[in-house]
């Protein structure tokens, strides 16, 4: 059997995937993308963009793509306290300013999927990215209505997931933090919100965070450790869920809700791949990493990657060069966002440590707003800034005399 040849086979055609398969088949290579869902379901995470990771999609010319899923514009972030809007934490209101989004994760992958096929790529749908070879070029056998075929291609895209099998491909494997909290909601019907804000409340480790996905449901994400999550039983109960979180919301918000989605909770840890790129392999979206979706980090990070992979492929004739080049990137905007990821969890911790640090932020913000540039991490990016120990310190205010 002769293996059918493609410049790029993409393993796993969700919004990361999907994108990049677009993006490269409009500029005329030839892509396939395998993909074994054959449909795509709520999986109660990923469904808010910050406004940095709006800026990269709309960069690689993906407006359409959100425009058509029904994503939000999403212009503030707003704390609340007593059940009132507060502190803004930023508004991105203004003319030249980029809004943050909410969407439907599930319709936002469907419509992706549908936009590369219309650019041009190949899809396969459900099929089984079964097997990886190198011989010479990589080859993936793809199983799909119980058939086995061959295809090879100049590079393999790993955009599979945080089981991400294609992260053994690069010669890497998974790595992951231990779980530090828990993380979970649902899609509600109903709510009476303010649709143009992302809005957030919480006390010592706990959190609700509340957004319009999409034009007419509300997610909502409730943030509890493992054992208040036995206490509540909010990840068995809807009613249960919706008591809780209508807490923390403006009166009368949850009154009319109705379940939307599928209730569920996951642990919350950053996931990553030892190796982003190797054996022609490079890896995207969550398969290269996937931070902690408490501080909402993932889409933006996936369309960081599909830009600048895609430019990298479509600007560089040596392809090896511009992967690794694209590899070291990734792994610098993965290890501030992860350090971010760390950090953060001291505001989901009930420890008289985890207290003593977040008096040393608050000093710190006070001290310096901009936390040395991390504060605005959720509306610049990770790009520029670096995560050591030095930086660590200012977060905490162990700097200040």
């Amino acid at each position: 059997m002769v293996a059918q040849v493609y410049d790029v086979i993409v393993a796993g055609g969700g919004i990361a995937g999907s994108c990049l398969a677009g993006v490269l088949a409009r500029a005329g290579l030839g892509v396939l993308v395998v993909e074994k869902e054959p449909r795509f379901r709520d999986r109660i995470r990923g469904e808010g963009t910050w406004p940095w990771g709006v800026a990269e999609a709309r960069r690689a010319g993906l407006g359409e793509v959100l425009d058509q899923a029904g994503a939000v514009a999403v212009g503030l972030l707003k704390r609340y306290e007593h059940r009132q809007p507060s502190v803004t934490e930023w508004d991105r209101s203004g003319p030249d300013e980029i809004p943050g989004m909410g969407f439907s994760h599930p319709r936002l992958q469907e419509t992706a999927f549908a936009w590369a096929a219309a650019q041009g790529a190949t899809m396969l749908r459900p099929a089984k990215a079964m097997r990886f070879a190198h011989n010479g070029r990589p080859s993936v056998t793809v199983v799909q209505d119980e058939r086995a075929d061959d295809y090879r291609a100049r590079l393999v895209v790993g955009a599979d997931g945080k089981t991400s099998a294609a992260r053994r491909w690069t010669g890497g494997e998974s790595c992951a933090d231990p779980e530090h909290h828990r993380m979970g909601g649902v899609v509600v019907a109903g709510a009476a919100i303010r649709r143009d804000w992302d809005n957030v409340a919480w006390i010592p480790g706990e959190a609700v965070n509340w957004f319009a996905a999409g034009p007419e449901q509300t997610r909502l994400y409730l943030v509890l450790t493992a054992e208040r999550l036995r206490q509540t039983e909010v990840d068995r109960s809807f009613a249960a869920a919706v008591s809780y979180a209508a807490a923390f919301m403006p009166e009368g918000a949850l009154e009319d809700a109705e379940q939307a989605g599928p209730l569920g909770f996951f642990a919350n840890a950053d996931t990553w791949a030892s190796r982003v790129a190797g054996q022609d392999v490079v890896l995207i979206g969550d398969a290269a990493g996937s931070p902690d979706p408490t501080q909402g980090h993932g889409t933006a990070l996936l369309f960081h990657d599909v830009r600048r992979l895609s430019e990298a492929l479509l600007g560089e004739r040596d392809w090896r060069i511009a992967i690794t080049a694209f590899a070291e990137q990734r792994t610098r905007a993965f290890a501030v966002i992860q350090a971010w990821d760390r950090w953060s969890n001291v505001f989901f911790d009930t420890s008289e440590e985890a207290a003593r640090l977040c008096e040393g932020n608050e000093r710190a913000r006070q001290a310096d707003p901009t936390l040395g540039g991390f504060a605005a991490i959720e509306t610049d990016g990770p790009d520029g800034l670096v995560a050591d120990d030095a930086a660590r310190r200012h977060f905490f205010g162990q700097d200040l005399s």
